[in-house]
Protein backbone atom coordinates (compact mmCIF):
# COMPACT_ATOMS: atom_id res chain seq x y z
CA UNK A 1 0.00 0.00 0.00
CA UNK A 2 0.97 3.49 -1.11
CA UNK A 3 1.66 5.92 2.11
CA UNK A 4 0.53 9.08 2.31
CA UNK A 5 3.72 10.48 2.56
CA UNK A 6 4.64 14.32 2.30
CA UNK A 7 6.99 15.02 -0.19
CA UNK A 8 9.51 18.14 0.51
CA UNK A 9 7.84 21.66 1.00
CA UNK A 10 10.60 22.40 -2.02
CA UNK A 11 9.35 20.80 -4.27
CA UNK A 12 5.70 21.85 -3.44
CA UNK A 13 6.74 25.72 -4.03
CA UNK A 14 8.85 24.72 -7.46
CA UNK A 15 5.72 23.40 -8.67
CA UNK A 16 3.63 26.17 -7.73
CA UNK A 17 6.22 28.40 -9.47
CA UNK A 18 6.18 26.28 -12.53
CA UNK A 19 2.97 26.58 -13.30
CA UNK A 20 2.47 30.19 -12.16
CA UNK A 21 5.69 31.57 -14.35
CA UNK A 22 3.93 30.02 -17.66
CA UNK A 23 0.13 31.35 -16.56
CA UNK A 24 1.97 34.77 -15.73
CA UNK A 25 4.17 35.07 -19.38
CA UNK A 26 1.26 34.24 -21.24
CA UNK A 27 -0.81 36.68 -19.68
CA UNK A 28 1.30 39.26 -19.97
CA UNK A 29 2.73 38.51 -23.61
CA UNK A 30 -1.17 38.43 -24.46
CA UNK A 31 -2.34 41.62 -23.00
CA UNK A 32 0.79 44.10 -22.80
CA UNK A 33 -0.48 45.54 -19.65
CA UNK A 34 1.44 46.50 -17.06
CA UNK A 35 1.06 45.40 -13.02
CA UNK A 36 -1.46 47.63 -12.22
CA UNK A 37 -3.53 47.00 -15.31
CA UNK A 38 -3.49 43.60 -14.56
CA UNK A 39 -5.63 44.81 -10.95
CA UNK A 40 -8.23 46.41 -13.17
CA UNK A 41 -8.23 43.30 -15.44
CA UNK A 42 -10.48 40.84 -13.66
CA UNK A 43 -13.48 40.16 -16.45
CA UNK A 44 -11.78 37.00 -17.69
CA UNK A 45 -12.99 36.80 -21.11
CA UNK A 46 -10.32 34.45 -21.85
CA UNK A 47 -12.28 31.75 -19.82
CA UNK A 48 -13.24 28.64 -21.71
CA UNK A 49 -17.19 29.04 -22.22
CA UNK A 50 -17.20 25.65 -24.11
CA UNK A 51 -19.07 22.80 -21.93
CA UNK A 52 -17.13 20.95 -19.60
CA UNK A 53 -16.67 17.19 -21.23
CA UNK A 54 -17.12 16.35 -17.29
CA UNK A 55 -20.58 17.36 -17.37
CA UNK A 56 -22.95 14.50 -17.54
CA UNK A 57 -25.36 16.38 -19.56
CA UNK A 58 -22.26 17.48 -21.92
CA UNK A 59 -23.69 15.73 -25.29
CA UNK A 60 -26.99 18.00 -24.97
CA UNK A 61 -24.68 21.16 -24.07
CA UNK A 62 -22.44 20.43 -27.05
CA UNK A 63 -25.28 20.10 -29.14
CA UNK A 64 -26.19 23.56 -28.16
CA UNK A 65 -22.78 25.04 -28.42
CA UNK A 66 -21.58 23.44 -31.48
CA UNK A 67 -24.97 24.35 -33.67
CA UNK A 68 -26.34 20.64 -34.20
CA UNK A 69 -29.56 21.35 -34.10
CA UNK A 70 -31.15 17.74 -34.87
CA UNK A 71 -28.95 16.12 -32.30
CA UNK A 72 -30.20 18.77 -29.73
CA UNK A 73 -33.52 18.26 -30.19
CA UNK A 74 -33.14 14.50 -30.25
CA UNK A 75 -31.40 14.69 -26.97
CA UNK A 76 -33.33 17.41 -25.11
CA UNK A 77 -36.23 15.27 -26.12
CA UNK A 78 -35.07 12.56 -23.44
CA UNK A 79 -35.53 14.79 -20.91
CA UNK A 80 -39.34 14.65 -21.12
CA UNK A 81 -42.02 12.50 -22.46
CA UNK A 82 -42.20 14.53 -26.03
CA UNK A 83 -44.66 17.28 -24.23
CA UNK A 84 -43.44 20.70 -25.22
CA UNK A 85 -44.36 21.96 -21.65
CA UNK A 86 -42.72 19.38 -19.54
CA UNK A 87 -39.93 19.51 -21.68
CA UNK A 88 -40.05 23.18 -21.16
CA UNK A 89 -39.55 23.03 -17.50
CA UNK A 90 -37.17 20.23 -17.21
CA UNK A 91 -34.68 21.65 -20.20
CA UNK A 92 -34.63 24.86 -18.39
CA UNK A 93 -33.44 23.22 -14.96
CA UNK A 94 -30.79 21.24 -16.61
CA UNK A 95 -27.22 22.99 -15.75
CA UNK A 96 -24.06 22.36 -15.51
CA UNK A 97 -21.32 23.02 -12.15
CA UNK A 98 -21.47 27.20 -13.21
CA UNK A 99 -25.01 27.15 -13.33
CA UNK A 100 -24.99 27.53 -17.16
CA UNK A 101 -27.82 26.23 -19.04
CA UNK A 102 -28.62 25.01 -22.67
CA UNK A 103 -29.37 29.01 -23.76
CA UNK A 104 -26.08 30.04 -22.60
CA UNK A 105 -24.37 27.65 -24.20
CA UNK A 106 -26.26 28.28 -27.42
CA UNK A 107 -25.67 32.05 -27.16
CA UNK A 108 -21.80 31.20 -26.32
CA UNK A 109 -21.45 29.19 -29.36
CA UNK A 110 -23.88 31.43 -31.85
CA UNK A 111 -26.08 29.11 -32.43
CA UNK A 112 -28.89 31.05 -33.73
CA UNK A 113 -30.95 28.17 -34.50
CA UNK A 114 -30.95 26.54 -31.23
CA UNK A 115 -31.46 30.04 -29.39
CA UNK A 116 -34.93 30.41 -31.87
CA UNK A 117 -36.06 27.39 -30.67
CA UNK A 118 -35.55 27.80 -26.59
CA UNK A 119 -36.89 31.15 -26.50
CA UNK A 120 -39.63 30.48 -29.23
CA UNK A 121 -40.64 27.15 -28.78
CA UNK A 122 -40.05 26.38 -25.34
CA UNK A 123 -39.95 29.58 -24.11
CA UNK A 124 -37.41 29.39 -21.71
CA UNK A 125 -36.56 33.41 -20.13
CA UNK A 126 -34.00 35.66 -22.07
CA UNK A 127 -32.57 36.92 -19.19
CA UNK A 128 -31.69 33.83 -16.83
CA UNK A 129 -28.41 34.08 -14.96
CA UNK A 130 -25.77 31.81 -14.44
CA UNK A 131 -23.71 30.96 -11.50
CA UNK A 132 -21.74 34.08 -12.02
CA UNK A 133 -24.70 36.38 -12.78
CA UNK A 134 -23.88 36.02 -16.46
CA UNK A 135 -27.27 35.95 -18.94
CA UNK A 136 -27.33 34.31 -22.77
CA UNK A 137 -26.59 38.16 -23.39
CA UNK A 138 -23.68 37.88 -22.11
CA UNK A 139 -21.94 34.83 -23.35
CA UNK A 140 -22.75 36.07 -27.16
CA UNK A 141 -21.03 39.43 -26.61
CA UNK A 142 -17.90 37.87 -24.63
CA UNK A 143 -17.76 35.33 -27.93
CA UNK A 144 -18.34 38.05 -30.37
CA UNK A 145 -21.36 36.83 -32.02
CA UNK A 146 -22.80 40.05 -33.26
CA UNK A 147 -25.44 37.88 -35.10
CA UNK A 148 -26.84 36.54 -31.86
CA UNK A 149 -26.34 39.51 -29.73
CA UNK A 150 -28.93 41.01 -32.28
CA UNK A 151 -31.47 38.36 -32.21
CA UNK A 152 -31.48 38.11 -28.37
CA UNK A 153 -32.02 41.78 -28.12
CA UNK A 154 -34.73 41.66 -30.24
CA UNK A 155 -36.24 38.81 -28.08
CA UNK A 156 -36.08 41.34 -24.76
CA UNK A 157 -32.73 40.66 -23.63
CA UNK A 158 -31.87 43.66 -21.11
CA UNK A 159 -28.90 45.46 -22.76
CA UNK A 160 -27.97 46.86 -19.22
CA UNK A 161 -28.46 44.11 -16.76
CA UNK A 162 -25.00 43.51 -14.18
CA UNK A 163 -23.60 40.51 -13.76
CA UNK A 164 -22.82 39.81 -10.04
CA UNK A 165 -19.39 41.98 -10.06
CA UNK A 166 -21.70 44.88 -11.92
CA UNK A 167 -20.03 44.52 -15.03
CA UNK A 168 -22.36 44.93 -18.51
CA UNK A 169 -22.26 43.41 -21.96
CA UNK A 170 -21.18 46.84 -22.68
CA UNK A 171 -17.64 46.18 -20.67
CA UNK A 172 -17.09 43.11 -22.57
CA UNK A 173 -17.57 44.27 -25.75
CA UNK A 174 -15.37 47.30 -25.00
CA UNK A 175 -12.84 44.78 -23.70
CA UNK A 176 -12.92 42.61 -26.81
CA UNK A 177 -13.06 45.56 -29.14
CA UNK A 178 -15.79 45.01 -30.86
CA UNK A 179 -17.13 48.06 -32.52
CA UNK A 180 -20.14 46.53 -33.67
CA UNK A 181 -21.51 45.10 -30.95
CA UNK A 182 -20.69 48.49 -28.66
CA UNK A 183 -22.62 50.37 -31.23
CA UNK A 184 -24.92 48.00 -31.38
CA UNK A 185 -25.17 48.07 -27.48
CA UNK A 186 -24.88 52.02 -27.31
CA UNK A 187 -28.23 52.67 -29.61
CA UNK A 188 -30.13 50.98 -27.35
CA UNK A 189 -29.42 52.93 -24.32
CA UNK A 190 -27.19 51.11 -22.02
CA UNK A 191 -24.78 53.27 -19.75
CA UNK A 192 -21.64 54.48 -21.74
CA UNK A 193 -20.65 55.26 -18.43
CA UNK A 194 -21.18 52.17 -16.15
CA UNK A 195 -18.70 51.73 -13.44
CA UNK A 196 -17.44 48.72 -12.48
CA UNK A 197 -14.24 47.17 -10.05
CA UNK A 198 -12.30 47.18 -13.33
CA UNK A 199 -13.63 50.61 -14.79
CA UNK A 200 -15.73 52.15 -17.11
CA UNK A 201 -16.34 50.62 -20.63
CA UNK A 202 -13.92 53.24 -21.45
CA UNK A 203 -11.08 52.27 -19.37
CA UNK A 204 -10.82 49.20 -20.53
CA UNK A 205 -11.07 49.81 -24.22
CA UNK A 206 -8.33 52.55 -23.83
CA UNK A 207 -6.41 50.42 -21.70
CA UNK A 208 -6.39 47.48 -24.26
CA UNK A 209 -5.57 49.82 -26.79
CA UNK A 210 -8.62 49.26 -28.83
CA UNK A 211 -8.68 52.88 -30.91
CA UNK A 212 -11.94 51.91 -32.64
CA UNK A 213 -13.31 51.23 -29.65
CA UNK A 214 -12.38 54.16 -27.77
CA UNK A 215 -13.52 56.18 -30.54
CA UNK A 216 -16.73 54.58 -30.46
CA UNK A 217 -17.72 55.08 -26.90
CA UNK A 218 -16.39 59.03 -27.30
CA UNK A 219 -18.68 59.61 -30.29
CA UNK A 220 -21.59 58.21 -27.74
CA UNK A 221 -20.60 60.52 -24.62
CA UNK A 222 -18.18 58.59 -22.55
CA UNK A 223 -16.82 60.85 -19.99
CA UNK A 224 -12.74 60.73 -21.08
CA UNK A 225 -12.01 62.26 -17.52
CA UNK A 226 -13.99 59.70 -15.31
CA UNK A 227 -11.64 58.16 -12.29
CA UNK A 228 -11.53 54.72 -11.51
CA UNK A 229 -11.21 53.89 -7.56
CA UNK A 230 -9.53 57.71 -7.28
CA UNK A 231 -6.99 56.66 -9.27
CA UNK A 232 -6.31 56.25 -12.72
CA UNK A 233 -8.19 58.12 -15.66
CA UNK A 234 -8.67 56.44 -19.77
CA UNK A 235 -5.51 59.15 -20.51
CA UNK A 236 -3.25 57.53 -17.88
CA UNK A 237 -4.48 53.96 -18.89
CA UNK A 238 -2.86 54.53 -22.69
CA UNK A 239 0.03 56.20 -21.64
CA UNK A 240 0.78 53.30 -18.86
CA UNK A 241 0.37 50.64 -22.29
CA UNK A 242 1.64 52.90 -24.88
CA UNK A 243 -1.71 53.13 -26.49
CA UNK A 244 -0.40 56.31 -28.49
CA UNK A 245 -2.97 56.87 -31.04
CA UNK A 246 -5.86 56.00 -28.14
CA UNK A 247 -3.95 58.82 -26.14
CA UNK A 248 -4.56 60.92 -29.09
CA UNK A 249 -8.48 60.27 -29.30
CA UNK A 250 -8.61 60.96 -25.34
CA UNK A 251 -6.67 64.66 -26.06
CA UNK A 252 -9.32 65.58 -28.85
CA UNK A 253 -12.28 64.54 -26.64
CA UNK A 254 -10.63 66.54 -23.90
CA UNK A 255 -9.26 64.43 -21.36
CA UNK A 256 -7.72 66.06 -18.32
CA UNK A 257 -3.77 66.05 -19.23
CA UNK A 258 -2.69 67.22 -15.32
CA UNK A 259 -4.28 65.67 -12.29
CA UNK A 260 -2.38 63.84 -10.29
CA UNK A 261 -3.54 60.35 -10.03
CA UNK A 262 -1.43 57.01 -8.59
CA UNK A 263 1.28 59.79 -7.71
CA UNK A 264 2.02 60.79 -11.25
CA UNK A 265 0.79 63.37 -14.15
CA UNK A 266 -0.05 61.96 -17.46
CA UNK A 267 3.21 63.93 -18.31
CA UNK A 268 5.75 62.40 -15.77
CA UNK A 269 3.99 58.71 -16.64
CA UNK A 270 4.94 59.41 -20.12
CA UNK A 271 8.32 60.33 -19.90
CA UNK A 272 9.10 56.75 -18.31
CA UNK A 273 6.82 55.48 -21.08
CA UNK A 274 6.74 57.58 -24.08
CA UNK A 275 8.11 58.98 -26.94
CA UNK A 276 9.41 62.94 -27.89
CA UNK A 277 6.61 63.04 -29.90
CA UNK A 278 3.76 62.17 -27.05
CA UNK A 279 5.47 64.27 -24.89
CA UNK A 280 5.24 67.39 -26.96
CA UNK A 281 1.95 66.58 -27.80
CA UNK A 282 0.29 66.13 -23.59
CA UNK A 283 2.49 69.74 -23.72
CA UNK A 284 0.81 71.14 -26.49
CA UNK A 285 -3.15 69.72 -24.83
CA UNK A 286 -2.04 72.02 -21.69
CA UNK A 287 0.11 69.30 -19.96
CA UNK A 288 2.06 71.41 -17.14
CA UNK A 289 5.60 70.89 -16.52
CA UNK A 290 5.97 72.23 -13.19
CA UNK A 291 3.54 69.94 -11.77
CA UNK A 292 5.37 67.38 -9.14
CA UNK A 293 4.40 63.79 -8.73
CA UNK A 294 4.65 62.29 -5.45
CA UNK A 295 7.82 62.42 -5.00
CA UNK A 296 8.59 65.87 -5.10
CA UNK A 297 10.16 65.58 -8.78
CA UNK A 298 9.08 67.31 -12.18
CA UNK A 299 8.90 65.39 -15.42
CA UNK A 300 11.83 67.58 -16.47
CA UNK A 301 13.96 66.02 -13.15
CA UNK A 302 12.33 62.46 -13.69
CA UNK A 303 13.85 62.56 -17.52
CA UNK A 304 17.05 63.42 -16.05
CA UNK A 305 17.44 60.65 -13.59
CA UNK A 306 16.79 58.03 -16.67
CA UNK A 307 19.29 59.57 -18.79
CA UNK A 308 16.24 60.69 -21.21
CA UNK A 309 18.22 63.15 -23.40
CA UNK A 310 16.13 64.05 -26.33
CA UNK A 311 13.28 64.25 -23.53
CA UNK A 312 15.03 66.74 -21.77
CA UNK A 313 15.47 68.89 -25.08
CA UNK A 314 11.81 69.20 -25.10
CA UNK A 315 10.79 69.43 -21.24
CA UNK A 316 13.89 71.96 -20.27
CA UNK A 317 12.87 75.28 -22.38
CA UNK A 318 9.11 75.21 -20.90
CA UNK A 319 10.28 74.28 -17.35
CA UNK A 320 10.12 76.82 -14.81
CA UNK A 321 14.08 77.23 -12.86
CA UNK A 322 13.57 75.34 -9.85
CA UNK A 323 15.82 77.11 -6.79
CA UNK A 324 17.36 73.60 -5.70
CA UNK A 325 19.82 73.76 -8.90
CA UNK A 326 21.81 76.68 -8.69
CA UNK A 327 23.24 76.23 -12.50
CA UNK A 328 19.99 76.02 -14.39
CA UNK A 329 21.38 74.48 -17.52
CA UNK A 330 20.81 71.01 -19.15
CA UNK A 331 24.39 70.01 -17.90
CA UNK A 332 24.26 71.62 -14.36
CA UNK A 333 20.65 69.77 -13.79
CA UNK A 334 22.22 66.61 -15.16
CA UNK A 335 25.72 66.97 -12.50
CA UNK A 336 23.38 68.16 -9.76
CA UNK A 337 20.59 65.41 -10.07
CA UNK A 338 23.07 62.87 -10.43
CA UNK A 339 25.02 64.05 -7.28
CA UNK A 340 25.93 62.10 -4.58
CA UNK A 341 23.81 64.06 -2.35
CA UNK A 342 20.80 64.01 -4.48
CA UNK A 343 20.70 60.31 -5.11
CA UNK A 344 20.67 60.22 -0.84
CA UNK A 345 18.13 62.79 -0.73
CA UNK A 346 16.19 60.39 -3.26
CA UNK A 347 17.08 57.95 -1.12
CA UNK A 348 15.48 59.04 1.96
CA UNK A 349 12.28 60.35 0.05
CA UNK A 350 12.05 56.29 -1.74
CA UNK A 351 11.99 55.50 2.57
CA UNK A 352 8.80 58.19 3.67
CA UNK A 353 6.91 56.81 0.61
CA UNK A 354 7.39 53.75 1.89
CA UNK A 355 6.25 54.38 5.07
CA UNK A 356 3.13 56.30 3.98
CA UNK A 357 2.26 53.53 1.45
CA UNK A 358 2.11 50.54 3.77
CA UNK A 359 0.07 53.13 6.17
CA UNK A 360 -1.95 54.31 3.77
CA UNK A 361 -2.91 50.55 2.43
CA UNK A 362 -3.11 49.04 5.77
CA UNK A 363 -6.18 51.89 6.44
CA UNK A 364 -7.25 51.25 2.53
CA UNK A 365 -7.40 47.29 3.02
CA UNK A 366 -9.46 47.69 6.61
CA UNK A 367 -11.68 50.14 4.62
CA UNK A 368 -12.47 47.54 2.24
CA UNK A 369 -10.85 49.23 -0.87
CA UNK A 370 -9.03 46.91 -1.96
CA UNK A 371 -8.10 48.33 -5.59
CA UNK A 372 -6.20 51.63 -4.17
CA UNK A 373 -4.90 49.08 -1.07
CA UNK A 374 -2.99 46.76 -3.53
CA UNK A 375 -1.75 50.19 -5.54
CA UNK A 376 -0.24 51.28 -2.57
CA UNK A 377 1.30 47.99 -1.20
CA UNK A 378 2.34 47.22 -4.72
CA UNK A 379 4.53 51.03 -4.54
CA UNK A 380 5.70 50.09 -1.02
CA UNK A 381 6.84 46.88 -2.70
CA UNK A 382 8.65 48.83 -5.40
CA UNK A 383 10.98 50.04 -2.77
CA UNK A 384 11.45 47.40 -0.06
CA UNK A 385 10.34 44.16 -2.58
CA UNK A 386 11.42 41.76 0.38
CA UNK A 387 8.51 43.08 2.88
CA UNK A 388 6.82 39.24 3.28
CA UNK A 389 3.53 41.59 5.59
CA UNK A 390 3.28 43.58 2.20
CA UNK A 391 3.16 40.18 0.03
CA UNK A 392 0.67 39.39 2.15
CA UNK A 393 -1.52 42.02 2.33
CA UNK A 394 -0.99 42.64 -1.48
CA UNK A 395 -1.91 38.58 -1.96
CA UNK A 396 -4.99 38.99 0.55
CA UNK A 397 -6.21 42.28 -1.82
CA UNK A 398 -5.70 39.80 -5.18
CA UNK A 399 -8.06 37.78 -3.51
CA UNK A 400 -10.91 39.46 -2.40
CA UNK A 401 -11.00 41.16 -5.87
CA UNK A 402 -10.83 37.48 -7.37
CA UNK A 403 -7.41 37.63 -8.49
CA UNK A 404 -6.73 34.23 -8.04
CA UNK A 405 -3.07 34.08 -10.12
CA UNK A 406 -1.65 37.32 -8.69
CA UNK A 407 -2.73 36.37 -5.24
CA UNK A 408 -1.10 32.93 -5.55
CA UNK A 409 2.08 34.70 -7.19
CA UNK A 410 2.26 36.97 -4.14
CA UNK A 411 1.43 34.48 -1.11
CA UNK A 412 4.61 32.33 -2.89
CA UNK A 413 7.05 35.40 -2.37
CA UNK A 414 5.87 35.92 0.71
CA UNK A 415 6.65 32.11 1.64
CA UNK A 416 9.84 32.64 0.13
CA UNK A 417 10.72 35.82 2.98
CA UNK A 418 9.08 33.98 5.94
CA UNK A 419 8.80 30.17 5.89
CA UNK A 420 7.52 29.10 8.77
CA UNK A 421 4.81 32.37 9.02
CA UNK A 422 1.60 30.23 8.90
CA UNK A 423 0.24 32.92 7.19
CA UNK A 424 2.34 32.83 4.38
CA UNK A 425 0.70 29.46 3.96
CA UNK A 426 -3.12 31.13 4.47
CA UNK A 427 -3.01 33.23 1.83
CA UNK A 428 -1.84 30.38 -0.65
CA UNK A 429 -4.94 28.51 0.12
CA UNK A 430 -6.92 30.98 -0.11
CA UNK A 431 -5.60 31.95 -3.63
CA UNK A 432 -6.01 28.14 -4.71
CA UNK A 433 -9.52 27.91 -3.64
CA UNK A 434 -10.18 31.07 -5.51
CA UNK A 435 -8.73 29.04 -8.82
CA UNK A 436 -10.01 25.94 -8.08
CA UNK A 437 -6.53 24.34 -8.89
CA UNK A 438 -6.76 20.60 -8.38
CA UNK A 439 -3.62 18.56 -7.09
CA UNK A 440 -0.62 18.58 -9.17
CA UNK A 441 0.62 15.14 -10.40
CA UNK A 442 3.55 15.11 -8.18
CA UNK A 443 1.61 15.96 -5.27
CA UNK A 444 0.49 12.50 -2.94
CA UNK A 445 -2.87 10.74 -2.87
CA UNK A 446 -3.62 7.32 -1.61
CA UNK A 447 -3.72 5.00 -4.36
CA UNK A 448 -5.67 2.05 -2.72
CA UNK A 449 -8.64 4.78 -2.95
CA UNK A 450 -7.04 6.95 -5.38
CA UNK A 451 -8.86 10.07 -3.33
CA UNK A 452 -7.13 13.26 -4.83
CA UNK A 453 -7.87 16.08 -2.74
CA UNK A 454 -8.17 19.75 -3.05
CA UNK A 455 -4.87 21.45 -4.06
CA UNK A 456 -5.47 23.89 -1.36
CA UNK A 457 -6.04 21.13 0.99
CA UNK A 458 -2.27 19.87 0.30
CA UNK A 459 -1.06 23.37 1.29
CA UNK A 460 -2.73 23.01 4.34
CA UNK A 461 -1.49 19.94 5.29
CA UNK A 462 1.98 20.09 4.09
CA UNK A 463 2.72 23.47 4.31
CA UNK A 464 1.73 23.97 8.34
CA UNK A 465 3.32 22.45 11.29
CA UNK A 466 0.13 22.57 12.91
CA UNK A 467 -3.63 22.39 11.44
CA UNK A 468 -4.53 25.01 14.04
CA UNK A 469 -1.96 27.59 12.50
CA UNK A 470 -3.51 26.96 9.34
CA UNK A 471 -7.02 27.66 10.73
CA UNK A 472 -6.53 30.63 12.59
CA UNK A 473 -4.68 32.08 9.93
CA UNK A 474 -7.58 31.34 7.87
CA UNK A 475 -10.00 32.68 10.39
CA UNK A 476 -8.07 35.82 10.87
CA UNK A 477 -8.35 36.77 7.07
CA UNK A 478 -12.06 35.94 7.48
CA UNK A 479 -12.71 38.68 10.60
CA UNK A 480 -11.30 40.86 7.62
CA UNK A 481 -14.24 40.76 5.54
CA UNK A 482 -17.02 38.04 7.09
CA UNK A 483 -18.98 38.46 3.80
CA UNK A 484 -15.55 36.60 1.88
CA UNK A 485 -16.99 33.39 0.60
CA UNK A 486 -13.75 32.41 -0.69
CA UNK A 487 -12.27 32.71 2.66
CA UNK A 488 -14.91 31.01 4.18
CA UNK A 489 -14.02 27.84 2.22
CA UNK A 490 -10.01 28.26 2.41
CA UNK A 491 -11.27 28.48 6.50
CA UNK A 492 -13.39 25.54 6.27
CA UNK A 493 -10.98 23.63 3.91
CA UNK A 494 -8.14 23.69 6.54
CA UNK A 495 -10.45 22.23 9.09
CA UNK A 496 -11.97 19.37 7.03
CA UNK A 497 -8.44 18.91 5.87
CA UNK A 498 -6.99 17.58 8.77
CA UNK A 499 -9.69 15.10 9.66
CA UNK A 500 -9.73 13.89 6.13
CA UNK A 501 -5.49 13.58 6.72
CA UNK A 502 -5.80 11.99 10.31
CA UNK A 503 -8.42 9.47 9.41
CA UNK A 504 -6.54 8.07 6.34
Amino acid sequence: KQENIPIPISILISDLERHLKKTLKMESSASKISKFQQILDELKTDMDYSPNSSSPHFELFNAAYTGDFDRFKRLALNHADDEVIALEKSIGKVKDDDGRGCLHFAAAGGSLEVCKYLLETLKLGVDSKDGNGITSLYHATIKGHFDTVTYLLEKGANPDVSNNRNVTPLHYAAKSGNTKIITLLLSRGVRADASTRSGTPLHLAAGLGHRDAVHVLLDHGADPNIVFHGMVTPLMSTILVKSWECMELLLQACAEPNGVFCGSTPLILAVSNGRVEDITRLLEAGADPNVTNSAGLTALEVAAIKCKDPIIGVLFPVTSPIPTYPDWSIGGLMKDVNSDANKMQRELAAKEKYRQSISKGRDALLRKRYHLAAYLFTEALAVVPTDADALSNLSLCYAHLDGGIHALDNAIKCLHQRPEWPKAYCRIGVALNILKVRIFPSFPYSSSTQTQYPFSTFCCIFFCQRYSDAADAFLEASMLDPGNENIKDAYMDSLNSSKVYNAG
